[in-house]
């Protein structure tokens, strides 16, 4: 059994690693039930519909001048732009990521930014996003 340590992982667009990131996480991965249940069946039946790769969350310290990585995704949020070069780096070769070789349109959408600075404490800033097609772990 291979156990990940989390002081490996990082969040980078593209080459570039968001800087101060200290947490990510890839949640709600689903799929539709289809109910193909017809009168005489004695209990409900299903087949499965379509995977959806819900939502992305990361959030770490804040650092205005980073404008490769956290610019760009506040940019993205501002400018409704998708971003497919997202990589959540699980060790330090491994990372999930929006699957551009089978569909080209899988990306993310940030859908919220926040900030916050606190006077006895680093700034924060955390990032929330949706999965817009099929997501790969390469």
């Amino acid at each position: 059994m291979a156990f990940l340590a989390g002081n490996d992982a990082k969040v980078a667009l593209g080459t570039a690693t968001v800087v101060g990131m200290g947490n990510w996480s890839l949640d709600g991965i689903t799929v539709d039930l289809l109910e193909t249940t017809s009168f005489g069946d004695s209990a409900k039946q299903y087949i499965t519909g379509l995977l959806d790769y819900g939502t992305v969350s990361f959030a770490g310290l804040y650092d205005p001048s980073d404008t490769t990585g956290q610019g760009v995704l506040i940019s993205a949020l501002e400018n409704n732009s998708a971003i497919n070069s997202i990589r959540l780096y699980v060790d330090n070769t491994s990372y999930w990521t929006p699957d551009v070789t089978t569909n080209s349109s899988s990306a993310i959408y940030v859908t919220s930014a926040n900030i916050s600075i606190d006077k006895s404490g680093l700034g924060q800033v955390s990032f929330q996003a949706r999965c817009t097609g099929p997501w790969v772990l390469e």
